[in-house]
């Protein structure tokens, strides 16, 4: 029997794993076939490095590229755009936790997905390469001003795409890699996926005592729902609202989601990179509660993930420090910055990754400055 939620049925959904980024193969196919490659290589490289910066001479493919992929489309709605920033602003710390607990570990629970990620070796490198990029890509789109037209999450999103496309072009060349089976490498239903996991992270905050009102929720889904536009998630693939993308992240669990030796190698690596990075050693068991509190029982079997300890226990007094923290986010830096005690110590940890002996800059806007009380040379100090 066909999986069906809502109008996400396998006959919709099954042709997508097939389909890469019309726009952007083309772009890479041509710079590949040319004598262009190194140039934009520098540019991919730059989101290795954190960096904000596009070569001064581009292939011209690439330049009409950037030109033509960095507009609004008409839906889009800058007042909920505006209200989805600002929630991430109130509430960023503890978003930044969910995304090493909810959303890596269930990206990591779609076996083909994870056999893209594990495909050039490299396991541990990969995750810390993964979260260093993904964070500041999360902070970049979610800063204010990081949506509009030539702001720098706009401009993260046109290179990641990029890089997708890069990664499609070397691993549809491997003679080891089985389309057929697997789908297309970083496909259009894997990649809405991907977006979905970082777009429901407000529903997935209430399970620790967080609260958002349904105006709250609808604007943060908008400004994922722009930015998937801005990836190149086909039109057709784009949930319509809230509801419609929580239909499909459900569909897409039940259609993904399998047990695999990649999966559980990712899963294991991002839990050791966790523990390394909360301070001590007596709660390093919270790193699995949390994952397993926040994900389904099925994504946590899918991954192999080890049972609970006794950190378990700290669920309920976490709950009630969010909750305060929740209610005193107006009045209390302080209550809020408790709360956000672990999502701080993990993003002051980001900078200490280093890739083939060079450290990595982890960059937060001045906004999210601001607003979370944190610096750049504060974290980078540390």
């Amino acid at each position: 029997m066909p999986v069906s939620r809502g109008r996400w049925t396998d006959a919709m959904l099954e042709p997508f794993r097939s389909v890469g980024d019309p726009v952007a193969d083309p772009v890479i196919q041509a710079v590949f076939t040319g004598n262009d490659a190194e140039t934009v290589n520098r540019m991919l490289r730059s989101i290795e490095a954190n960096e904000h910066i596009i070569p001064a001479e581009m292939p011209d493919a690439v330049e009409v590229y950037l030109n033509e992929t960095d507009d609004w489309p008409a839906w889009a709605d800058a007042e909920k755009v505006r209200v989805g920033q600002r929630l991430f602003h109130r509430y960023g710390m503890q978003m930044t936790l969910a995304l090493f607990t909810w959303s890596l570990p269930c990206c990591y629970a779609w076996a083909n997905a994870a056999r893209v990620l594990t495909w050039t070796g490299g396991i541990d490198k990969y995750v810390h390469r993964r979260i260093i990029e993904t964070a500041q890509f999360v902070l970049d789109v979610m800063a204010e001003g990081g949506l509009e037209h030539g702001g720098f999450g706009v401009r993260t999103a046109q290179k990641i795409r990029l890089l997708h496309a890069a990664i499609r072009y070397h691993i549809r060349r491997d003679p080891r890699w089985q389309s057929s089976e697997w789908g297309v490498p970083v496909n259009q239903e894997d990649q809405v996926a991907t977006l979905l996991s970082l777009a429901l992270v407000p529903r997935v905050l209430t399970k620790l005592g967080l609260d958002f009102t349904p105006e709250e929720e609808d604007a943060y889904f908008h400004c994922w729902r722009l930015i998937g536009h801005f990836m190149g998630i086909d039109p057709a693939l784009l949930p319509r609202d809230l509801d419609d993308g929580q239909e499909l992240w459900d569909a897409i669990l039940e259609r993904q989601v399998a047990p695999s030796e990649d999966g559980a190698a990712l899963t294991k690596a991002l839990v050791d990179y966790l523990k390394m990075r909360i301070p001590g050693t007596m709660i390093d068991g919270l790193a699995v509660t949390l994952i397993r509190e926040l994900c389904s029982e099925a994504v946590a079997e899918a991954v192999g993930l080890e049972k609970t300890d006794w950190t378990r226990h700290l669920l309920v007094p976490m709950r009630w420090a969010f909750n305060l923290a929740d209610e005193a986010q107006d009045q209390s830096s302080l209550a809020a910055k408790s709360s956000a005690f672990l999502s701080r110590k993990l993003i002051e940890g980001l900078h200490a990754s280093e890739r083939g002996g060079k450290r990595v800059t982890f960059r937060i806007p001045q906004s999210l400055q601001d607003a979370w009380g944190v610096s750049s040379s504060e974290v980078m100090d540390r």
